[in-house]
């Protein structure tokens, strides 16, 4: 199949109105997907960042009473709530951290007091500032906000901020909450991926299925195509393809009407269209075969010449339908007798070519004296009239000359016994 469809251009056409729209359609799906996935894992995120933060108030005010307030000692600036400390207590925020994995960071200001935070030598990130983009949204806007992308000592953070305010309402700090961006990302990596791969093996699979699909297909058109140039150059017996043939929709029905367009052809080109013999033209290329079979593995064969005896006679006396009829009717009796035994062709007007195919000139005699019995002594019907026809024949046998020597000697043993008498076989 790959012989027959290399440099085909209807394959390659067929291929890409298939499969193009089927990869761009897996991409936009796929694609879609990933996007909203990301998309829904971004605010899954922010959402758990939220409550957590809501749990991390929540946690702070059930454990220390009071309000958020600041006290200064020796010229620093304190973050209590009531009468606890916050700067210097990472017990709450340390056991989150080890439960949820979530950094956690309290702002007095614009600056840390206290965080989960720390370097790559293990010291807390203590007493860095807060971006400015942070300061004017919480800190002086007084409102919480998720950012997608916060950097805290070059690591991005997804983050929430959570103001605090004192007992007068003011904003006087606030309450951090991050996830390292590369965890979200791996996250979501790892979970896209098997929607990803499931895409692409779908994807391999459809281009598999319509590429075996397309080949099939340019195959059996190919398949039709070489046939139709093999009867256009004239070669009416070449074989069809019968996967082709037995395939049941449109192409399998196209195949079987060329196969009978093939018959139609070969009866038109090689059979006699009266006797339903074969012509002359196919008379000469099989008896060429059976000489060149001879030549090449040693196949005898024998040849015979028939003319009707006396058939103007017939013509003249029961008009040239009469004629017709018997020359039918012989012609059914000579093919019924050959059949199995090698070929007959109309040679040329009541004449007929014989040719024994495997059999030497003693079992061909034997086989041609049944056949004259049969003619000699079955009348033809023509209406009320019944005809009692019988033929010449003249025999030989093929000895590797030439075609047209092995018909000569036939003819002229034909016309031996029409001189001679008729009604006989002479070789």
């Amino acid at each position: 199949m790959k012989r027959i469809l290399k440099g085909s251009s209807f394959f390659w056409a067929l291929l890409k109105m298939n499969m193009l729209p089927l990869i761009l359609l897996t991409l936009v799906i796929t694609t879609f997907s990933a996007v909203r996935f990301a998309a829904s894992l971004n605010v899954e995120t922010q959402n758990g960042l939220v409550n957590l933060s809501r749990t991390v108030v929540t946690l702070y005010d059930t454990v220390y009473e009071g309000e958020y307030h600041t006290v200064e000692k020796d010229g620093t600036f304190y973050l209590m709530k009531g009468d606890h400390t916050i700067n210097g207590n990472f017990a709450i925020i340390d056991s989150i951290k080890e439960k949820t994995g979530v950094d956690i960071s309290v702002f007095y200001q614009d600056t840390r007091v206290i965080t989960t935070i720390r370097t790559d030598k293990g010291e807390r990130v203590i007493g860095t500032k807060a971006n400015d983009t942070v300061v004017q949204d919480v800190l002086r806007g007084g409102q919480p906000h998720f950012y997608a992308s916060t950097m805290v000592e070059d690591v991005r953070y997804f983050s929430y901020y959570e103001p605090l305010y004192d007992a007068d309402g003011a904003c006087i700090g606030m309450i951090f909450l991050g996830k390292p961006s590369a965890e979200v990302e791996r996250l979501v990596v790892s979970s896209l991926s098997p929607i990803i791969i499931f895409g692409l093996l779908t994807m391999l699979i459809a281009c598999f299925v319509t590429i075996r699909f397309s080949g099939r297909l340019v195959s059996a058109i190919r398949k039709m195509e070489l046939f139709l140039v093999a009867i256009a150059k004239g070669d009416l017996h070449e074989e069809f393809d019968q996967d082709v043939l037995a395939r049941r929709d449109e192409l399998g029905e196209m195949s079987r009407y060329l196969i009978k367009m093939q018959k139609s052809l070969q009866k038109l080109v090689e059979q006699d269209i009266l006797t339903g013999l074969y012509n002359r033209r196919s008379g000469e290329k099989i008896l060429k075969r059976v000489c060149d079979n001879y030549a090449k593995n040693g196949t005898p064969f024998c040849v015979a010449i028939g003319d009707v005896d006396h058939f103007k006679n017939v013509n003249d006396t029961y008009g040239h339908e009469c004629g017709d009829v018997a020359l039918t009717e012989l012609s059914s009796r000579m093919k019924e007798h050959m059949r199995g035994r090698g070929f007959v062709a109309r040679w040329g007007g009541e004449e007929m070519l014989l040719i024994y195919d495997g059999v030497h000139l003693d079992t061909a005699v034997t086989y041609m004296q049944d056949l004259l019995e049969s003619i000699r002594t079955k009348p033809i019907a023509y209406g009320d009239v019944e005809l009692n026809v019988t033929m010449t024949f003249g025999l030989t046998e093929g000895n590797g000359d030439k075609i047209e020597h092995i018909v000569r000697d036939a003819d002229e043993k034909l016309y031996q016994g029409k001189n001679s008498g008729r009604n006989k076989i002479v070789c």
